[in-house]
């Protein structure tokens, strides 16, 4: 794994410095190993995996964020429509997901990013929510000064430590979704260029996208 250099991580510093700052939230009392949440809606029948849309973020230079690769990899093989793009691609996603509503898409948009990657997921999400375009589930590794998460957003997991760079996400009033932050400060083997990788946190975000879908 390609180690961060100081001129890296001073850059994700100053970048996140551009960014929104983030309220103030509650972290999730249930432990990250948790049974993830149930996002499949009662009485509907569920989408297909082809059907769900995941679209994943990379970080600063899209070189760190390894984990979002071999996430990519494992949900493509399971069958989820899944494409992957770098942080400053933002509107492309924005533009993707808007794009192929309006030719009639109607299954599930997932959105995944990590550090810069991580707050460009909630801005595609609060972009897409003026089209009212809903989110089913959005998770974030490492947010470093992220925006509220909007009211489109059904269920969202954030993942953070207290290295220096992650924070906990918050919401905008009136969000009638369920939001939880996993602090993972003192884990070791934890830090912001390590964190999107853990195969644990993959495997309870792809129990959460098959508790939503059919094969």
């Amino acid at each position: 794994m390609m180690k961060p250099s100081r001129l890296y991580l001073a850059l994700v510093m100053l970048a996140s410095l551009l960014g929104l700052a983030a309220a103030s939230a509650q972290t999730s009392p249930r432990p990250p190993w948790a049974a993830p949440p149930v996002t499949a809606q009662n009485g509907q029948a569920l989408p297909t995996r082809e059907q769900t849309h995941v679209y994943l973020l990379r970080g600063l230079f899209g070189v760190f964020s390894e984990g979002m690769d071999s996430l990519a990899k494992e949900l493509i093989s399971k069958g989820y429509t899944c494409e992957i793009y770098g942080w400053d691609e933002a509107e492309k996603v924005v533009a993707h997901i808007t794009g192929r509503a309006a030719a009639g898409h109607t299954g599930p948009v997932v959105l995944i990013g990590h550090s810069l990657g991580a707050n460009a997921v909630i801005q595609v999400a609060t972009d897409v929510n003026q089209q009212s375009i809903p989110i089913s589930l959005g998770v974030t590794f490492d947010a470093t000064e992220p925006p509220p998460v909007p009211e489109n957003v059904a269920i969202f997991i954030n993942f953070w430590a207290k290295d220096g760079f992650g924070r906990p996400v918050s919401a905008v009033p009136g969000f009638t979704g369920q939001l939880e932050n996993y602090d993972l400060s003192g884990i070791p083997g934890i830090d912001h260029t390590s964190i999107d990788a853990r195969d644990q946190f993959h495997q309870f975000i792809i129990a959460s996208l098959e508790s939503m879908t059919a094969k």
